[in-house]
């Protein structure tokens, strides 16, 4: 028979490392809308005079605000371009997929739509610090 305090003190138990799970987790709580209610565009910002290296810029927003990207940073290759890193706000937070790899590094936690503002404004800087390294890597 389970006592009344015990069964207490297990629902705080439960609690606690649940919050903990949840505050050790690089992962939000964000989850976008629908892209198909939002506003697509799509750009790209080359880093060289020769345009060798490249970065693509896919944004989509709704009511003026961002709510998902992902941005690409791209080398060109000899059958066209080559995605060589990255980054996306999928699955809560904000990653870079470097070197083409499927695991990701975390970079911003997303827990609401402002998040996604910053989060980009972040990996957009980041992303262009990359382009210039992958850049310098060629010469």
């Amino acid at each position: 028979m389970v006592r009344r305090a015990q069964k207490e003190r297990k629902a705080l138990r439960r609690a606690r490392s649940e919050a903990e799970t949840s505050l050790s987790s690089r992962q939000g709580s964000y989850i976008p809308p629908d892209r198909e209610k939002c506003k697509a565009r799509q750009w790209v910002q080359a880093y060289d005079d020769a345009s060798t290296v490249r970065v693509q810029f896919n944004l989509w927003s709704l009511d003026g605000l961002p709510v998902d990207f992902a941005i690409i940073v791209q080398r060109l290759g000899t059958d066209g371009w080559d995605d060589v890193e990255r980054y996306d706000c999928c699955h809560g937070h904000c990653h870079l997929h470097a070197d083409g790899k499927d695991s990701s590094a975390s970079i911003y936690q997303l827990d609401t739509q402002d998040d996604v503002k910053v989060a980009l404004t972040r990996a957009e800087a980041e992303s262009a610090d990359r382009a210039r390294i992958i850049r310098d890597k060629e010469r």
